[in-house]
């Protein structure tokens, strides 16, 4: 039962007929916060997907703070469960969305070297930075579909290019280079549904990810995301644009 009362709901939905959705995955910090920051100044109501809600709290009091929308949704992009359950909490919100930024990653230092690299770890950085972005968007195509005209936008890494490989974190460099291949892919299957699918390299940034001391500017890179979820050309889709 949908605590807040099927009135509430129903003007949830009703709301959505005129309000922009986009849910982002790892959304309550780093890129992905930056990113909400960008969309929710830009009018849209963004949600910040993350495995524990209590953790987006500090985020969700800044942006509506700064009077923007937005919500929590629990998910665990390596869980198909928690996916699924995701999606359908959403469409308690709106009966449509018109973004989905995944953004969640997975990153090892541990794994610098082959022999470091621990089993669990490399199935968890697949389902994570691969596997999980597509079964996203396969639970929320039917709000996608709704939409008459969405983006999905993948965030990518310069380290699935063949010509950057130095031996190194070879399991983070396949599962981007999976990334990518999911997104020129999916970019063919969904082009007929008018929902665009591309990719964002945001460089080398500072966040927990990339740490401190990366040179990168993590507002060109979430003003980079924010501009492809807000593509206007429709014919502009499989591509990846480097943010720096």
């Amino acid at each position: 039962m949908d605590p807040a009362g099927p009135g509430a709901r129903h003007r949830n939905v009703l709301m959505g007929r005129n309000q922009r959705y986009a849910l982002i995955t790892g959304g309550n910090r780093g890129l992905g916060l930056s990113s909400a920051r960008v969309l929710a100044r830009r009018g849209w109501s963004v949600l910040l997907g993350c495995r524990d809600p209590r953790a987006a709290e500090a985020a969700l009091t800044e942006l509506r703070g700064e009077g923007g929308t937005a919500h929590a949704v629990a998910v665990d992009v390596a869980d198909p469960a928690s996916i699924a359950a995701a999606a359908r909490a959403v469409a308690g919100l709106t009966d449509r969305l018109h973004a989905v930024v995944n953004n969640a990653g997975l990153f090892s230092h541990r794994e610098e070297h082959l022999p470091g690299l621990e089993p669990r770890t490399a199935v968890q950085m697949l389902l994570t930075n691969a596997c999980g972005p597509l079964l996203v968007v396969q639970a929320f195509l039917p709000l996608l579909k709704a939409a008459n005209g969405a983006s999905v936008v993948n965030v990518t890494s310069e380290d699935a290019n063949a010509d950057t490989f130095d031996g190194e974190y070879t399991c983070y460099r396949m599962s981007k280079a999976a990334l990518n291949a999911m997104t020129l892919n999916l970019a063919i299957a969904l082009r007929p549904h008018d929902v665009l699918v591309n990719g964002v390299d945001p460089g080398w940034i500072p966040t927990d990810m990339g740490g401190a001391e990366a040179p990168g500017s993590i507002t060109k890179a979430a003003l980079a995301v924010a501009d492809a979820v807000e593509l206007a050309d429709r014919e502009k889709t499989g591509r990846t644009v480097l943010a720096q």
